[in-house]
């Protein structure tokens, strides 16, 4: 994972300066095209200092004694060049500044591809899962992963620790509480810690483990461990 993040933090910013700088030379090459052309009117005597190139003018003027001006294509206005080097700065110091950290792209990335986890369901009335969920927060915040990545935040720089957390995954639908652990645990274990908490509550468990992808998959959140809020 931390060769594909240091990858995709190298190459998005290029990707989309490349993008955007596709873009830009588009809309100026079609708005050019609006311009009218220049017309540039020719002297009767060559400015250029050689002598050769003098009497190579007076020889074209004397073939083309007509020709008193010559059309040229229009000249990129400079404000336009200025505009496209700012919009073309500001992509990519968007995209840097945008990038995420190690730990928050391994984050993005397993809650969009799906992780191995254990599932806790729960039925109990509405009004009860919150309770039940702030009974069992010292059990459920063990089952969170942590998540640690070392690398160079610039080129010249010393190698850093990044520190993120995968969090518990909730999910209501009418009486059924949903808990999706952060990472495989003890099913056996688990369900002892959280009947031990809940005992007052007396609402039956049932665990199993899958792979849970809370980005592709409806209804789930972040749990931050505080359920009451």
């Amino acid at each position: 994972m931390l060769g594909l993040y240091l990858f995709v933090r190298t190459v998005l910013p290029a990707v989309l300066g490349g993008a955007v700088a596709m873009l830009g030379a588009r809309v100026i090459n079609r708005r050019l095209a609006r311009l009218p052309p220049r017309v540039i009117a020719l002297p009767d005597d060559s400015l250029l200092p050689s002598s050769a190139a003098q009497r190579r003018y007076r020889r074209l003027r004397r073939r083309s004694p007509g020709l008193n001006s010559i059309t040229l294509p229009p000249k990129v206005p400079r404000s336009w060049i200025w505009l496209a080097a700012m919009v073309f700065i500001g992509t990519i110091s968007l995209a840097v500044y945008l990038t995420p950290d190690g730990p928050r792209f391994q984050v993005m990335v397993e809650s969009f591809v799906g992780y191995p986890s254990t599932v806790i369901e729960v039925r109990a009335p509405a009004e009860q899962q919150l309770r039940l969920l702030d009974s069992c927060t010292p059990v459920l915040l063990q089952t969170v992963r942590p998540i640690t990545m070392r690398y160079r935040r610039s080129r010249t720089g010393n190698p850093v620790e990044v520190h993120g957390l995968l969090p518990v995954q909730m999910r209501r639908r009418g009486t059924l509480l949903q808990v999706a652990t952060a990472q495989p645990v003890d099913a056996a274990v688990l369900r002892d810690a959280l009947r031990a908490c809940s005992a007052s509550s007396g609402a039956a468990l049932t665990m199993h483990a899958r792979i849970v992808a809370p980005w592709r998959e409806w209804g789930w959140q972040p749990w931050p461990g505080r359920s009451s809020q």
